[in-house]
């Protein structure tokens, strides 16, 4: 793991070595640095404080939430709700130099993490082709069956406006019978 010197860290944010130290004195602050920053646990007696690569987000996002208008706790408060600014200055590259061997190890991570999304994405597409076809099934199932009670409608129906006709069939030779008497 690459670590950083309070001089660096300075650097690459573009502010003082002391404004670094300070800030990494805060208590409010201090939860949200490592402990080779602080110098606790492991590290309590370490002769210099090294900063990693997410202490330098935190610093950086001290770096731009401190005001004179807000508190040390104020700035603890906006990083303990998850805000992190991990866009660095551009002074940055002075200090985080890539060397090659670094890169092609990120390349390959990279690389490996894009063809497992890829994975991901083609089960999430089969699962939805999948879904699709089911839909398909359901609906040509609803269909069928709108079919089968249309016929079966259809055929009562009928089957009604022939009792219709042999009712008014009735009728018609009782009003006959009627008129001959």
């Amino acid at each position: 793991m690459k670590t950083y010197t309070p001089g660096e860290v300075a650097l690459a944010i573009g502010v003082s070595a002391s404004s670094i130290r300070n800030w990494t004195d805060q208590t409010e602050l201090q939860p949200y640095l490592s402990d080779m920053a602080v110098r606790r646990n492991d590290y309590k007696h370490a002769k210099q404080r090294e900063y990693t690569l997410e202490d330098l987000y935190v610093l950086n996002t001290i770096a731009k939430a401190k005001t004179r208008h807000n508190s040390w706790q104020d700035v603890a408060d906006f990083l303990e709700e998850g805000n992190l600014y991990t866009d660095l200055p551009a002074s940055a590259a002075l200090v985080m130099q890539e060397t090659a061997a670094e890169g092609f190890a990120d390349k390959v991570m990279l690389h490996q993490r894009i063809e497992f999304l890829e994975g991901i994405l083609k089960e999430r597409d089969n699962e939805i082709e999948q879904l699709k076809q089911q839909i398909e099934e359901v609906r040509n199932q609803e269909r069928e069956a709108a079919k089968l009670e249309r016929a079966e409608l259809q055929t009562v129906i009928n089957d009604l406006n022939r009792l219709i006709g042999k009712l008014e069939a009735q009728i018609e030779m009782l009003k006959q019978d009627n008129t001959k008497e």
